[in-house]
């Protein structure tokens, strides 16, 4: 991926190390982030090293990122599932939500996994009215047709 030859809006599977940090750096700016920055890191290294896992960016058409994803294939006892460790995209860049969804669909599919997790933590105010209680994070999932 040479920045001369980046499209706008498309989407790229990346290893380079200066769009690593960018992907990093994200981490800093979604509001109610719990992630641990160093735990990233390191989790970031072991998907591309034993490509458990890949880092998918866009750019404008200024060549800023305006999205990004970390996706990485796990396995339980209802077989292998592809878990969405951090996304961001520009919050006006809706329409690349939805090329990114396709995108981990189409690998899902290619690779014969069922299932795409991910975790959210935040709009859980329901729980705490009724009981008390309270989530601190919640697990989604989609199957893959």
């Amino acid at each position: 991926m040479l920045e001369n030859e980046i499209k706008s809006n498309c989407i790229y599977y990346t290893s380079k190390y200066s769009v690593l940090e960018q992907v990093v750096a994200k981490t800093d700016e979604i509001k109610n982030n719990d992630l641990l920055k160093s735990e990233f890191i390191i989790r970031l290294g072991v998907y591309i090293t034993n490509k458990s896992g890949m880092v998918l960016v866009s750019f404008g058409e200024d060549k800023k990122m305006n999205g990004c994803m970390v996706v990485s294939r796990h396995i339980d006892r209802m077989g292998e599932y592809l878990w969405i460790d951090f996304a961001w995209i520009n919050p006006h860049c809706r329409y690349l939500r939805e090329k990114y969804e396709k995108e981990i669909v189409e690998t899902c599919q290619i690779r014969g996994i069922k299932r795409i997790q991910m975790r959210m933590n935040r709009g859980y105010l329901a729980m705490n009215k009724l009981s008390g209680t309270y989530e601190i994070a919640k697990i989604l999932e989609k199957e893959v047709i």
